[in-house]
């Protein structure tokens, strides 16, 4: 009966990701962890309470990346069949039921009692052997996992994973008007005036969209920003988009029809008051 392998992974900065030594002590606030199991026939990807939510994409995609292909071992394919991912959110632990039974579930596998067959790969089995074509001092790079273009700082780890830090509301909306349109740049001619004048327009309007941005951060502590190509922007947070709006002529901006429908209408509100109180610094 063949043997049922399991190897822990730490997804570094920029998304590369480390097999590391089967271990609880790199469970740590500013960290992703990837722990490939086959005798649960899961990929688990834990987040800890310090990591943004860049880091949790580029950690996914891995984890996707690992299900989807395994992780390649001399002759050997650890995690060939494996079946889902379970992504736990430290932060939700305690809070959201999902996010609590799959971090007991992480648990259970990493209390187990485990046999060493190298430097990395365990098994749960007792007497195990290492598997064929698997050496004692394995460093291979896993197979078809890209590395994310999106680096993330090293953060300092300050504290264990067993006290999850709350996460702040996920409730927030708003509508803002009287956004100038952002000015085309062009280039200096021999009348300089007319570069000044767009210089100031493009500093205000971009004063305002940053207001904006920052209303919205009075109630979140993690927010996804991105400019598309048609010009629109986008907003995210942990748990899904807040909103998308773009600038149009009459100075205001205009927001997709989905922007902020799950939110709260307080939070909106209060969201609204802060943009308007930002922009009268202006």
């Amino acid at each position: 009966m063949s043997q049922n392998l399991a190897l822990m992974f730490d997804v570094k900065p920029g998304g590369v990701i480390e097999a590391t030594n089967w271990s609880k002590d790199i469970f740590m606030p500013d960290t992703s962890i990837i722990v490939l199991d086959e005798s649960s026939e899961a990929v688990y990807l834990w987040h800890g309470v310090q990591q943004g939510l860049v880091a949790r994409r580029t950690a996914l995609r891995q984890a996707e990346s690992l299900k989807g292909h395994g992780y390649t071992v001399g002759k050997s394919i650890i995690g060939r069949d494996l079946k889902k991912i379970k992504e736990i959110d430290a932060r939700k632990v305690g809070k959201v039921p999902e996010d609590t039974e799959l971090n007991n579930e992480l648990q259970e596998v990493l209390d187990k009692s485990f046999t060493v067959l190298n430097d990395f790969i365990v098994t749960f089995q007792e007497g195990a052997v290492a598997p064929v074509g698997v050496s004692k001092k394995v460093k291979a790079e896993p197979k078809a996992v890209a590395k994310s273009v999106q680096a993330q700082p090293a953060q300092k780890a300050v504290t264990t994973t067993k006290a999850p830090i709350p996460a702040k509301s996920a409730d927030v909306g708003s509508e803002y008007d009287e956004v100038e349109l952002i000015p085309s740049i062009k280039t200096a001619t021999a009348k300089p005036t007319p570069a000044t004048q767009v210089s100031e327009s493009s500093l205000v309007t971009g004063a305002k969209i940053s207001f904006v941005f920052g209303a919205i951060l009075e109630h979140f502590t993690d927010i996804w920003i991105s400019k598309k190509s048609d010009g629109s922007f986008s907003v995210e947070e942990m748990d899904g988009p807040i909103c998308i709006f773009h600038l149009k002529e009459g100075s205001k901006i205009n927001f997709s029809a989905d922007s902020f429908k799950n939110l709260n209408p307080n939070i909106k509100l209060a969201i609204q008051k802060k943009f308007i109180e930002l922009s009268k610094l202006i």
